[in-house]
């Protein structure tokens, strides 16, 4: 082989390589103090806010007990909605605007970006968004699935106007023995300008986790007065 031919393509893969999963680092950053970066976020200002947010839905058969339990508790939040779903729940997206929710999206199908190309990931992310529209919605935040930022994830996201958020609290109820154990995961990293992270739908958990997330809303919220915090929608925390 060239050794003069052979250099500039390694070159040419390493740079490719670099541009696909560089900005996976990002995921790194509910573990840090950062804020934000120029091209994604994981917490908001220091104000005495927090944004609840729920990915993977609408489902019929948990979203309404996860709206219902919203408001017993007199909570806002923000939901991430999967195109897939959307399409066969229009109406239940338009619900979750009405009592006075935020529908952003999680892109169309809960795919990992790290093993899909830029195209792949553009156009995902145009379905979820015509998904979107035909509820009305016109979303301004991308969570992408499972938080794998890429390139093309960045890329696609800023072509579309679209700010890339993740988050700074979960509650992995998936793999939590009880709502004890969700609620305590949430608790222990409440600050101000949380942005924490559940599910209103089980189709990609076990069956189950989305009760646990209902039943560890109400300890959540104690906690959020108790340290004089109060849950609001992503949009009312920062501006995209």
């Amino acid at each position: 082989m060239n050794r003069c031919r052979a250099a500039p393509a390694l070159s040419a893969v390493a740079v490719a390589g670099a541009f696909h999963l560089g900005p996976s680092v990002v995921s790194l950053g509910q573990w840090t103090p950062l804020r934000a970066v120029p091209w994604c976020r994981w917490r908001g200002p220091a104000v005495p806010l927090v944004a609840i947010t729920f990915d993977d839905g609408p489902s019929p058969d948990t979203t309404p007990l996860v709206l219902d339990r919203l408001d017993e508790l007199g909570l806002t939040a923000t939901f991430f909605c999967l195109g897939a779903e959307v399409h066969h729940h229009v109406e239940l997206v338009r619900e979750l605007v009405d009592r006075g929710h935020q529908v952003e999206t999680h892109g169309h199908d809960h795919d990992h970006h790290f093993a899909r190309g830029p195209r792949w990931v553009a156009r995902d992310l145009d379905r979820s968004l015509a998904a979107l529209a035909s509820a009305g919605v016109s979303p301004r935040w991308f969570r992408p699935p499972y938080g794998q930022t890429t390139g093309g994830t960045l890329l696609a996201a800023r072509r579309r106007h679209l700010a890339a958020v993740l988050w700074s609290s979960w509650g992995r109820e998936w793999a939590a023995p009880d709502a004890a154990a969700v609620a305590a995961r949430v608790v222990g990293s409440l600050s101000p300008g949380a942005i924490v992270l559940l599910h209103d739908t089980d189709i990609l958990n076990p069956p189950g986790s989305t009760r646990r997330v209902v039943e560890a809303l109400g300890p959540i919220a104690e906690a959020l007065d108790a340290r004089h915090l109060r849950a609001v929608r992503l949009d009312e925390l920062v501006a995209p």
